[in-house]
This record gives C-alpha cells, sequence and structure tokens, in this order.
C-alpha cells in the first residue's frame, strides 16, 4: 500500500508541476487580454493598459514556468529518493501562489463582475494536499531509506561470502 501513495504522491506532484510549466507558458504568450481579464476591464481603458498587462502576464508566465521546472525537478530527485522535507517544500511552494490567485480571483470578481473564481485553484490546491498526504505516507523518508541500505549491504556481504 505504501508504494500505491509513492506513485500517487510523486505523479500528483508531478502533474501539478506540467501544470504550472502549461499555465506558465500559456501566459507568457499572450498578445492580447484573455477573456476573462478583459472582462473586468472597461473597453475604452483596454488599449492603454494593454502593455502594462502583457509585462505583468510576461512575469506571471516566466515565474510559473519556473515553478512547473523547480517542482518537476523535484519530484524526480529528491521526492523519488524519500525527501518528504522535498513534499512539504513543493506542497508549500505550489500552495501560496495558488492562494493568492485564488483570492485575488475573488477580489477581482466582486469588484469588477468579471468570470472569475477559487474553485480552479481551490481543485489544484486540494491536489496540492493530496500529493503531500500520498507523498508523506509513503514511509521512504530516512529511516526506512538507512534500512533499506542497511538490508541490501547485508545480503551484498552475504552473497559475496556465498558466491
Amino acid at each position: 500500500m505504501t508504494s500505491l501513495f509513492r506513485i500517487a504522491g510523486l505523479a500528483l506532484f508531478a502533474a501539478l508541476s506540467l501544470f504550472f510549466f502549461a499555465f506558465g507558458a500559456l501566459y507568457a504568450s499572450v498578445t492580447d487580454m484573455l477573456w476573462f481579464h478583459a472582462a473586468a476591464v472597461p473597453e475604452a481603458a483596454r488599449a492603454e493598459i494593454l502593455p502594462l498587462y502583457l509585462a505583468l502576464m510576461d512575469l506571471i508566465g516566466s515565474a510559473s514556468i519556473a515553478l512547473g521546472a523547480l517542482g518537476l525537478y523535484t519530484v524526480f530527485w529528491p521526492l523519488r529518493r524519500g525527501g518528504v522535507g522535498a513534499a512539504y517544500a513543493l506542497a508549500i511552494a505550489f500552495a501560496i501562489p495558488l492562494i493568492g490567485a485564488a483570492m485575488v480571483a475573488e477580489r477581482l470578481a466582486a469588484l469588477t463582475g468579471s468570470p472569475t473564481s477559487w474553485h480552479i485553484m481551490g481543485g489544484l490546491l486540494a491536489l496540492t494536499i493530496g500529493a503531500l498526504i500520498c507523498s508523506t505516507r509513503s514511509g521512504r523518508g530516512p529511516d526506512f531509506l538507512a534500512r533499506n541500505r542497511a538490508i541490501e549491504a547485508k545480503n551484498y556481504i552475504a552473497a559475496d561470502r556465498g558466491g
């Protein structure tokens, strides 16, 4: 059962990393306002704020790409090797922008009536929590790894003496 949790935790964190990467690529590549952002801006002001909007989209996009890349590195190296601390660090790094985006979405919807919602970020935050739970319940912490190395060493010595 612990290997199932381990695989689920790695898969969920990898999927979230890929989401951040794809989200960042979308935001960094826009050339006009996204429809749900445009709904929050009066038509007459859109042309005037477009340069600032595109600059902010580039910043958000590049930061999200970097977060996705860092997430993939963390999933496939320290976390895969049993680093439980890596799971906590990754969950915190993913949760902060998701919570911030949810708060901004609700504030923007309340102020402008734009069709934004915290539900998407809430779902991604739930996946993050699920990935953290699975990754920390997998039994692959430092104690497990130390015991596993000791068993492997004993088996190696026994095989060497027998052969």
